[in-house]
């Protein structure tokens, strides 16, 4: 088996709840050795969301995979020092603590950078680091709200009405802004490992959820941002919602099921319509509503499965739409592609994970290490990194 891409990259995450703890899991997913260093009551993530055993939340066995426990109180003297020495022996720093929280324990930028020159010190909170919200403690919800992904209007009896985001399709799922904070540090991170490795030099990046959460939905949002700089919207196929035209939304099947259709480009659009029979609508605009009726006919002749049977002979854009969890994981290309893994955990038993979003080297992840017990490693850091 190749060596894994960050073997030899040592990280300290200090972090509680999601965000951090996503950081710190694409990094070890990656072959990063993680130290997570938790309260001696254990980062409440590991009691809060559900319980497979004690413990053992589902959340705790998917973000802590690949990580090693160990448990010290910073404002401790004994804590505070191993705390330290961990940082000065690691390349990476994940810090998911509230803004502020090191500084308060005598760990500012300027310490950090004496201690360990070459630190890669990346924290990651909701609202970020600066600007005037960064004081405020935050959870998912609050992040994606600030980016548009909850739009309300309070009715005049004082109640709240959901509307649809404007152009914008953010999701409104609180934990979607964790992940994609973690990708975004993730990210960062490594692209700070490369110049680490050519100059020497450290790095400090401040990750916001909501910033994040908001870039990863960057295409519908820059059209809103500038739709009335559009000269020609005949190409357009996205309308008020984000989503939608004729040749890019679902249709139903004969089967009862659904296709995710998208024929924007002409060549996939003709190909479609020479391969179903209708070369009279090859030359439609892109976005004429009065291909709606005849293409919501054509799919309904034909099965889910039949769809997919033609889409992958002739090279036409249709995909399933999977719309239950037993769906998505029996779906035979994502089980290949190892989206899904199962696992045995020593404690809490069979498990099944979410994986990386990539083969390495044709390789879907490998989970080396389950999810730690509280404290499960204090014994081999006692004195800071073993030799």
């Amino acid at each position: 088996m190749p060596e894994p891409l960050l073997a030899g990259v040592r990280v300290v995450e200090s972090a509680s709840l999601l965000t951090g703890a996503t950081v710190g899991m694409l990094l070890a997913d990656l072959g990063a050795d993680v130290v997570k260093v938790e309260p001696p009551h254990g980062d409440l993530i590991r009691w809060a969301l559900g319980q497979v055993t004690p413990g053992y939340s589902p959340a705790h066995l998917q973000l802590n995979r690949n990580k090693r426990s160990v448990t010290l109180d910073m404002r401790a003297p004994e804590g505070a020092d191993l705390f330290r020495r961990l940082v000065e022996g690691a390349e990476v720093l994940v810090d998911g603590n509230a803004p502020g929280t090191l500084v308060k324990l005598g760990l500012s930028d300027r310490v950090l950078a004496q201690m360990n020159p070459g630190l890669v010190h990346c924290s990651v909170s909701g609202y970020g680091a600066s600007g005037p919200y960064s004081a405020i403690p935050t959870h998912g919800l609050m992040m994606s709200a600030l980016v548009g992904a909850n739009p309300t209007t309070v009715t005049p009896d004082g109640g709240l009405v959901q509307a649809e985001p404007e152009g914008a399709s953010i999701s409104g799922r609180g934990g979607d802004a964790a992940s994609a904070a973690g990708s975004a540090a993730a990210m960062q991170i490594c692209a700070a490992l490369v110049r680490r490795g050519r100059r020497g030099v450290g790095c400090r990046i401040d990750v916001s959820g909501a910033d994040a959460l908001l870039a990863q939905s960057m295409i519908p949002v820059v059209y809103q941002a500038n739709r009335d700089r559009i000269a020609d919207t005949t190409t357009l196929p996205l309308l008020s919602d984000g989503t939608s035209g004729p040749r890019y939304r679902l249709y139903a099947t004969a089967d009862r099921r659904a296709v995710a259709f998208t024929a924007l480009e002409p060549k996939f659009w003709a190909r479609f319509c020479r391969a179903v029979g209708r070369e009279d609508l090859i030359d439609a605009r892109p976005d004429d509503a009065a291909l709606e009726p005849p293409l919501t006919e054509v799919f309904s002749t034909r099965t889910q499965q039949q769809w997919l049977d033609l889409a992958i002979a002739s090279g036409i854009a249709i995909g399933p739409v999977r719309s239950t969890l037993d769906e998505i994981s029996g779906d035979e290309h994502l089980r290949r592609r190892g989206v899904f893994v199962d696992g045995d955990h020593p404690v809490a038993g069979p498990f099944t994970y979410v994986g990386l979003p990539g083969l390495i080297d044709d390789a879907s992840l490998a989970v080396r290490l389950p999810a730690p017990g509280l404290g499960e490693h204090n014994d081999v850091f006692a004195s800071g990194w073993p030799d």
